[in-house]
């Protein structure tokens, strides 16, 4: 039993690294910290350390994806390729305009070589600035899937740091049982051994917190290394209810990939009209099967789009079940901690089990931001499946 004179408790605050001292006077029941214990799921700000202890640059997801676009070969490629058939279609056009026309028993008879080349040209410029955005889009989900993966490893660093604190308090009441003679040596170097898997973990979390950095670091050009702290915490937001038919239907007309395969049948269907006769009726025939296969592979694309979002919307309702049995997890969690800081700070429990049932809270809590995360990505697919 503790007595009843006032007692002190050393918390670790794992978001600062720091040690914080609660004063629980036995007498009152009151518990009085010198410094809160930070939750694990509160935003951070420019002046809020790391998990590590060192204070960051803040980083927006905004700044990030910035820096991203300007720094990718594919965007800019893309908006290259959006001027150069531009002007190729300029180009085409003023073919067009300066092409012969003669008139036969008076009959219009125009160049069809310019106006193929001027249909291809406008269908590859319209194809271009598709596929521009696309690679806009495929940048934003990679920067936004890279971005949060840091605060999955600085959730994951925490859980290690919560175990090691909770190894060596552990290790040190062993000693203290074998020092005794009430615990065996055997048992004793295995708590110690429990303490050192403890800090290689820790040690561990470390690398590959910085791992996830620069794997967004690379994505912005930003050198190896460099730290960020990332401010744009996910926020879980209930998904809207959503007519997923009509969704389908939408996106399928938006769908980059599919006007693709819309494009082909184009393409192959200005093959046939304007055939060259002279390459002989076997290449007609041919020219003519390229059509019905383009429709073919627009159909099964179609077909897998449409059956991949009724996947994906599954998931999301699926995650937002599991977010609300996390809510109620959480606030039974919340329930048993106060319980035992009260039972604490009377003597009627040992600062282990306090300990433990902050450590279920936090745990709770960070699988809570992890799985907004999830559904934050989530939606942005369900959105702009072709991102992905």
């Amino acid at each position: 039993m503790k007595p009843k004179a006032a007692a002190v408790l050393l918390v670790l605050s794992f978001s600062t690294g720091l040690v914080t001292t609660v004063q629980a006077d036995s007498s009152s029941g009151s518990i009085t910290a010198n410094v809160s214990v930070n939750s694990s799921s509160a935003a951070a700000t420019p002046k809020t350390p790391s998990v590590t202890g060192q204070t960051l640059p803040p980083l927006t997801l905004k700044q990030a994806v910035e820096w991203a676009q300007t720094n990718s070969y594919n965007t800019r490629s893309a908006e290259r390729d959006v001027e150069r058939r531009r002007l190729e279609l300029k180009n085409a056009e003023k073919e067009l305009g300066n092409s012969p026309v003669d008139y036969i028993d008076d009959a219009y008879v125009d160049n069809e070589t310019s106006w193929r080349n001027y249909s291809s040209s406008t269908l590859s410029y319209l194809a271009s600035k598709k596929q521009a955005q696309y690679a806009k889009d495929q940048i934003y989900f990679n920067v936004m899937k890279s971005y949060q993966s840091v605060f999955v490893a600085e959730n994951q660093l925490k859980n290690d740091l919560e175990a090691l604190e909770i190894a060596q308090a552990e290790e040190k009441i062993a000693l203290a049982k074998f020092a005794r003679g009430k615990l065996s040596e055997y048992a004793k170097n295995e708590s110690t051994q429990a303490r050192v898997q403890a800090e290689q973990a820790v040690e561990q979390g470390k690398i590959a917190l910085q791992k996830s950095r620069d794997a967004l670091n690379f994505l912005m050009g930003q050198p190896n290394g460099t730290a960020y702290e990332m401010v744009d915490r996910p926020v879980y937001k209930e998904p809207k209810k959503l007519d997923i038919e009509l969704h389908i239907q939408q996106l399928t007309d938006m769908n980059p990939n599919l006007w693709k395969l819309e494009d082909s049948i184009k393409t192959s269907e200005l093959n046939v009209r304007y055939f060259d006769f002279n390459n002989g009726a076997g290449a007609y025939d041919l020219a003519k099967m390229d059509v019905d296969t383009a429709k073919e592979e627009l159909a099964k694309g179609q077909k897998d789009f449409a059956e991949s979002l009724r996947n994906l919307y599954a998931t999301v309702k699926e995650n937002q079940k599991k977010y609300v049995q996390l809510e109620e997890s959480l606030r039974t969690a919340k329930e048993a901690l106060e319980l035992s800081r009260k039972k604490w700070a009377r003597g009627l429990v040992i600062e282990m089990e306090l300990k433990n049932n902050q450590l279920k809270v936090n745990q709770i809590e960070r699988q809570m931001e992890e799985l907004a995360i999830e559904l934050d990505q989530n939606e942005y697919t369900l959105n702009k499946p072709w991102s992905t």
